[in-house]
C-alpha cells in the first residue's frame, strides 16, 4: 500500500529580525515534540483505514486468525491507547475491531496487521535504545537522558523490568565454538556491592580463536567458584583445542580448576609486576626498594618474538630464543633469593610461584608457531566497563539484575553483529518500510 502524507508548516517570523540559532532550535524542537509522532500516527491510522475498507468489501485481508482463517466480519472498536516510542508517546484513537468468520475470536485490526501484541505498550526500538542506555548508566540517569531525548518519560524502575525481561543477552554457543586449532582463553573476575552487605563476586571468560573471532565463553554471577566454573564448561561441553592457551592473573583456584580445559597457562606480566608491588609492600618494602625490583623483573620478562612467521624463523633464532628463556627463569630464580635474603618472603613465595607460568607464551610458540598475549588485556577492558556499571553507577545488585548487565556488556563488547541482528530480527527490519522525503515549496 501507497500513501502520501501531505504536512503544513505555519512559519511566524518577526519582521525586526531574528536569531538563526532560535529558529534552528524551534525547528528541531517543533519535529521532536511534536512532527514526528503525528506523522506517525496519521500513517498508522491511513493503514487501519486501508485495512478496514479491505473488511468492509471483504477484500483479501493480508492478515490471518490464530486458527488459520482470513476472513473478517467489523466488530466495533477497541479502547484509546498511548504507545512509547522514541518518537515520543503516540496517541491512537479507538482501533477497529474485528471478528474471524470462523472462530468467532476478536482482534484488533491495526495491531493484529503490525503484528503487535494487543497490551504492548512501547516500541522495540524503544526498549533497544533504553536497554543500551541503562547499560551505559545508572536506571535514573538512563530514565532522565531517554526522557530529554525522546519525550517520553520511562521511570527507572520500568527500565529495571526491561532489562530483567530482555533476552537480547543470550548468547548461544555450540560445543566446537573455540575450533580445532590452538585458541587463546582469557578469564578473570571481580567484586561487586551486593543487597545489604553481601559482596557479590563476578567471573567472565572470553577466548579468540585461531581465526582472531571473539567467543564470550561464559559469565558467573551467583558466587560461583572456579571450581564451579570449571564443572560448568564440562557440563555445557564446551571445548577447548589441544594447545590452548590460558592467559589470566593469580587468582586463588582459576589455573588450578581450569587446567583441565586449557594446555597451558601464561600468568599475565602485567599482574605480575603490580602484584609484586603489593606484596613487597605488606613486607615492610618502600618505594626506593620496590621501583628497582620491578624493574629488574620487567627486563627479565621482556623477551620478543619475531613478528615473521614460524615457518621462516631459522632454527638457530628458535634455539637462541629457547636459550634466552631458560636464562630468564634462571634469574627470576636469582630475584626469588635475592627477596627471601632480603626478607620480602611474601614477594619471594608470590614471585616463585609465578614462574612456573610466566613464559608459558614462549614454550606456545616454540611448540605450535602460534604467538598469544602476555597479558589479560582484553578481559581487563571488559571489566574496566563492567566495574564502571556496577560499582562506580550501582549498589545493592542482586544476583538476577548483575547477571544480566554483565551479559548484556560482554555480548556487545565481543560479538556487537550478534546484538546488532537480534533487535533487527525483533523490529523486522526486513526492507518492507521504504520513506522518501519529496521537495519542500514554500507558499
Amino acid at each position: 500500500m501507497q500513501h502520501t502524507v501531505n504536512a503544513s508548516l505555519l512559519v511566524c517570523l518577526s519582521e525586526k529580525g531574528f536569531s538563526l540559532d532560535e529558529l534552528v532550535w524551534r525547528l528541531r524542537e517543533l519535529f521532536e515534540r511534536k512532527a514526528h509522532g503525528e506523522i506517525l500516527r496519521t500513517i498508522l491510522l491511513l493503514v487501519e483505514e486501508t485495512l478496514k475498507l479491505k473488511v468492509m468489501r471483504k477484500a483479501e485481508v493480508p492478515v490471518a486468525c490464530d486458527c488459520g482463517h482470513a476472513g473478517f466480519v467489523l466488530n466495533g472498536r477497541q479502547k484509546s491507547r498511548r504507545i512509547r516510542t522514541s518518537l515520543g508517546d503516540v496517541g491512537l484513537p479507538a482501533l477497529t475491531r474485528v471478528k474471524c468468520g470462523q472462530c468467532g475470536r476478536t482482534h484488533t485490526l491495526l495491531l493484529k496487521f503490525l503484528r503487535v501484541d494487543l497490551h504492548r505498550s512501547k516500541t522495540v526500538e524503544l526498549e533497544r535504545r533504553a536497554i543500551e542506555q541503562a547499560v551505559a548508566d545508572s536506571y535514573r540517569r538512563a530514565a532522565r537522558t531517554l526522557e530529554q531525548a525522546t519525550g517520553t518519560r520511562t521511570p527507572h524502575s520500568t527500565l529495571h523490568g526491561w532489562i530483567l525481561d530482555t533476552k537480547a543477552d543470550q548468547i548461544d554457543l555450540p560445543p566446537d565454538v573455540m575450533g580445532a586449532l590452538p585458541a587463546t582463553v582469557f578469564a578473570d573476575g571481580t567484586k561487586y556491592k551486593g543487597a545489604g552487605a553481601v559482596r557479590g563476586d563476578v567471573k567472565a571468560m572470553i577466548g579468540i580463536t585461531a581465526a582472531g573471532e571473539f567467543v564470550p565463553l561464559g559469565t558467573w554471577t551467583g558466587g560461583e567458584s572456579w571450581k564451579q566454573v570449571s564443572e560448568d564448561l564440562e557440563r555445557r561441553s564446551v571445548r577447548f583445542p589441544a594447545g590452548t592457551i590460558l592467559v589470566a592473573d593469580a587468582e586463588a583456584g582459576l589455573a588450578e580448576w581450569l587446567a583441565d580445559h586449557a594446555d597451558l597457562h601464561q600468568r599475565c606480566q602485567w599482574h605480575t609486576v603490580r602484584d609484586l608491588y603489593h606484596a613487597m609492600w605488606k613486607n615492610g618494602g618502600t618505594i626506593g626498594e620496590i621501583r628497582p625490583v620491578q624493574d629488574a623483573l620487567k627486563v627479565v620478562m621482556g623477551i620478543e618474538l619475531p613478528q615473521e612467521d614460524f615457518e621462516l624463523v631459522p632454527e638457530s633464532e628458535k634455539d637462541r630464543i629457547e636459550e634466552r628463556m631458560e636464562k630468564a627463569e634462571e634469574q627470576v630464580g636469582e630475584l626469588v633469593r635475592h627477596l627471601s635474603g632480603r626478607g620480602f618472603r611474601k614477594a619471594a613465595d608470590y614471585l616463585d610461584r609465578s614462574r612456573r607460568y610466566m613464559f608459558s607464551y614462549v614454550r606456545r610458540w616454540l611448540q605450535f608457531g602460534i604467538a598469544c598475549p602476555r597479558a589479560s588485556s582484553l578481559i581487563e577492558r571488559f571489566f574496566r566497563e563492567l566495574g564502571r556499571r556496577i560499582k562506580k553507577l550501582g549498589y545493592n545488585w542482586k544476583p538476577e539484575g548483575v547477571g544480566k548487565i554483565t551479559r548484556i556488556i560482554l555480548k556487545k563488547c565481543t560479538r556487537p553483529e550478534d546484538w546488532k541482528k537480534y533487535w533487527e530480527e525483533r523490529m523486522r527490519l526486513d526492507g518492507s518500510v521504504q520513506l522518501v522525503f519529496r521537495v519542500l515549496s514554500a507558499v
